[in-house]
């Protein structure tokens, strides 16, 4: 609080009231008459323009005050929800919302369990046909950077069939059951599980829907590299393999439409990311992370292993940054790196490597509105 004394409520050089009076004080020059009465007006007009000074002064130092205040208030908001958000435990940190996989019988869908263990976090994998994926018993610590993660802790499996193509409420019904924190959609067609379309876009469309009154999960769906590039050479191979892949880049295209469609109008509103790897190298990853490069726009790709697959799924599960975002990146192994068609540039000028972590790969991707998709 500030007192009535302070300087900066009076005059230049006084300090207090009288001295105020005595500041306002001007001698009897003979324009004053013998009463002296003009020399008090104008003694009152004085000290009566300093009070209005120092309302004035008054209100100025109280609006600079509250200014800064809120200021500052501002700040402090603004520094708590970011330390909220940083401290938010990621997916999968409890067996009680797990992370879902759905295609959990499949090479990749394995793959993502055994990266989230080496992580410690919980998953529940789910099969069209009900089986339990087969998984090592251990992960050793070289992998797992100094701890010993056992899967059959970290890994449960759903014990019945699960069908992408059942009905929403089914769907959701076992959603609701297991409550999960995200959910990771590796299920593609098969010969015996489905056509493209069934699996690759309706499934995926179903599943979104199955979860989307569920609150703050997350959506991480695996699509396809030049799936937005019907002219590029990678997207007429892969779309004319005949049988239950017939079309499929059509169907990934339409399953990933979907999704954002989907996720942009719910409580989980935006909270998704799409990965669209190269070609599946058999070769394991050397030096995982510092050997992936993520890129947006479709215009650059290249092969991928299942495991570096799996360490990027788990990157963008962890990394916040992602969270109600809504993103699409292409990744692949930087040695690979080509142009989709012989027109594009080399650089897209949206290349993101050299981290260390899988999650770091994420610091700086671009929403899909950013991208206009």
């Amino acid at each position: 609080v500030l007192k009535i004394s302070h300087p900066l409520f009076y005059p230049t050089g006084t300090t207090n009231k009288s001295a105020l009076k005595s500041s306002s004080t001007v001698k009897n020059d003979g324009y004053h008459d013998k009463d002296n009465s003009n020399h008090n007006d104008d003694k009152n007009d004085i000290y009566q323009s300093s009070v209005e000074v120092l309302s004035l002064r008054r209100q100025t130092m109280f609006r600079t005050a509250l200014t800064t205040t809120i200021a500052l208030l501002s700040t402090t908001s603004s520094s708590l929800a970011a330390t909220k958000e940083v401290l938010a435990p990621p997916p999968g940190s409890t067996p009680e919302n797990p992370v879902v996989i759905l295609g959990g019988g499949g090479k990749t869908g394995k793959e993502v369990a055994l990266a989230l263990t080496r992580e410690g976090l919980y998953s529940v994998t789910m099969t069209r046909t009900g089986k339990a994926p087969i998984l090592p018993n251990k992960i050793s610590k070289q992998e797992t950077g100094g701890t010993t993660n056992d899967p059959s802790v970290f890994v449960t499996h759903y014990p019945n069939p699960v069908n992408v193509c059942d009905s929403v409420d089914n769907l959701a019904r076992i959603m609701n059951e297991i409550h999960p924190s995200a959910i990771v959609y590796c299920a593609s067609a098969s010969k015996q599980g489905g056509t493209a379309f069934q699996v690759d876009a309706d499934g995926v469309a179903n599943i979104a829907k199955a979860v989307q009154n569920l609150d703050n999960v997350k959506f991480v769906l695996v699509s396809a590299l030049a799936v937005s590039r019907p002219e590029s050479k990678s997207y007429k191979m892969t779309n004319n393999l005949g049988g239950n892949y017939d079309q499929i880049m059509d169907a990934k295209r339409s399953g990933e439409d979907q999704l954002r469609a989907i996720r942009r109008n719910t409580k989980n509103s935006n909270n998704y990311v799409i990965i669209r790897p190269g070609p599946l190298l058999g070769v394991k990853s050397k030096n995982g992370p510092l050997d992936i490069e993520l890129n947006q726009g479709d215009t650059i790709g290249g092969g991928i292993s299942r495991d570096e697959l799996a360490g990027v799924v788990v990157g963008a599960i962890v990394n916040p940054h992602t969270t109600y975002q809504g993103s699409t990146v292409e990744a692949y192994r930087t040695s690979t790196r080509t142009k989709l068609q012989p027109e594009f540039n080399a650089q897209s000028g949206n290349e993101i490597t050299g981290s260390a972590t899988y999650a770091g790969l994420f610091d700086n991707v671009k929403s899909d509105s950013q991208l206009l998709l």
